[in-house]
């Protein structure tokens, strides 16, 4: 095992994630696992999207989506 340190509204956030993971399968979860859900999640979402903006080859349309999310969040045109 390795120390990784987070700060405390990180921890309040993963501690809500374990949360819905230990209702939705009835098993106690580690902040590893939530940690692994999250990466796998990405993982997942990044293929469908790849998927669905298959047609654009050659162009990262997954990272322009999140950067245009992150843009539309700080309210930037």
């Amino acid at each position: 095992m390795e120390t990784i340190k987070v700060n405390a509204e990180t921890k309040k956030r993963l501690t809500k994630i374990a949360g819905i993971l230990e209702k939705k399968t009835g098993k106690r979860v580690s902040y590893d696992d939530v940690i692994n859900y999250l990466i796998d999640r990405r993982e997942v979402n990044k293929k469908y999207a790849r998927k669905l903006f298959g047609i654009a080859k050659g162009l990262d349309l997954y990272d322009e989506l999140i950067k245009g999310r992150t843009e539309d969040e700080k309210g930037s045109p």
